[in-house]
């Protein structure tokens, strides 16, 4: 069965050549070209993935980010940014928010499907479900804490499942993009710093004082697997 594809992008051009190549690799694909109507035709379609334009005619791209995350329906769908804008502050504040790439304008149809499978196919090594105060069910794709469920952005879940099926290993940022991002990406060692901030804030009772997500100063991180 083929993945469904969400794209939400105003240029009526960019957007028929998305929908080309996205068309001819395999995938369905639905558009929208504007903030209203994506939350409700995002959870009618129930996508795979989101593509999603950060300036859009009747609204700000990031808002809709954050509306979706909102969402438990559409909390883990991976969101990819596509943007004229390159500053860094962007790039940082849109995976801040729940994104999961961030490319920018103008960009290579054959690398942007590349990224695409790449969020889709993703997978991790067999996650141990852990016991104590941290449990995960990797089938569900749900976390809880103390049992409470926490929302985790695709991104997010699969760098807890890579820390839970690797504890007490320390791992430099630059392995953790390769793992998480892939190849090719167009992420810095920072973003991982983010994720890494987010994740703590979820799932730790003192971000600032972590007990299993720990930092290995001057090299990465390392997760030590609750008791």
């Amino acid at each position: 069965m083929s993945k469904t594809i969400l794209v939400v992008e105003d240029d009526e051009d960019l957007c028929g050549l998305l929908e080309y190549n996205l068309s001819r690799a395999g995938y369905e694909v639905r558009t929208t070209n504007q903030v209203e109507g994506t939350l409700d035709a995002a959870e009618a379609i129930s996508p795979d993935l989101i593509l999603l334009d950060v300036m859009l005619p009747d609204g700000d791209g990031f808002d809709v980010c954050r509306s979706i995350r909102a969402r438990p329906a559409l909390a883990e769908v991976p969101i990819l940014f596509l943007t004229a804008r390159s500053e860094e502050m962007a790039r940082v504040l849109g995976l801040e928010i729940g994104g999961d790439d961030y490319i920018t304008k103008p960009f290579s149809p054959r690398e942007l499907v590349a990224r695409v499978k790449a969020h889709l196919r993703r997978k991790t090594a067999p996650v141990p479900k852990a016991t104590g105060p941290l449990e995960i069910d990797a089938a569900a794709r749900r976390v809880f804490v103390n049992g409470r469920q926490i929302a985790l952005t695709a991104t997010e879940f699969r760098l807890l499942e890579f820390f839970l099926s690797n504890p007490g290993k320390v791992f430099s940022r630059e392995k953790l993009l390769e793992t998480i991002w892939g190849r090719g990406r167009h992420v810095t060692p920072r973003n991982v710093d983010v994720h890494v901030r987010r994740l703590r804030e979820q799932i730790e009772e003192a971000p600032d004082d972590p007990q299993w997500l720990q930092t290995v100063r001057g090299f990465g991180y390392r997760f030590e697997m609750p008791e």
